[in-house]
């Protein structure tokens, strides 16, 4: 997702009312699809994104604070680090890649759908895989956090 559409979906999250469907009964999956006006774009679709513990401590943590773009740049210069927001894209999908997870679920769940007829019109991942992706990503916040 476009860093603006990550923010704006940070602040749908269901500690902020009414936005309760938006985040899955599970707790595990944010279902894009039902905001189109934020993730469908001509380019990029964002359908859904992978939840764990860590993020929605983080939103609760935040409590009803709505963040901007302004306000995470803002609170890394504070902290006198640098901010690159394009890196989390890559920083995601290289190691996912490298963990073994499949080009088509990652190019999936960044919002890009390849031109094959097979990943277009048949290619349903198997939803056993989200909860192995849902780990890695356990694994990469505790490596970039500790």
């Amino acid at each position: 997702m476009r860093p603006a559409e990550t923010l704006e979906s940070f602040n749908l999250l269901p500690i902020r009312e009414p936005k309760k469907e938006y985040l899955s009964k599970d707790r595990k999956v944010l279902e894009h699809f039902r905001f189109p006006s934020i993730s469908l774009r001509r380019t990029k679709k964002t359908f859904i994104s992978i939840m764990n513990e860590d993020i929605l401590n983080l939103v609760e943590e935040h409590g009803d604070e709505v963040l901007n773009y302004d306000k995470v740049r803002l609170t890394f210069e504070r902290n006198h680090q640098k901010f690159y927001m394009s890196y989390c894209r890559k920083i995601f999908a290289t190691f996912l890649r490298n963990e073994g997870v499949e080009t088509e679920l990652i190019d999936l769940l960044q919002g890009r759908i390849a031109n094959s007829i097979f990943v277009r019109h048949y290619y349903r991942p198997d939803m056993s895989k989200f909860d192995e992706i849902r780990e890695k990503l356990t694994r990469l916040h505790d490596l970039l956090v500790n």
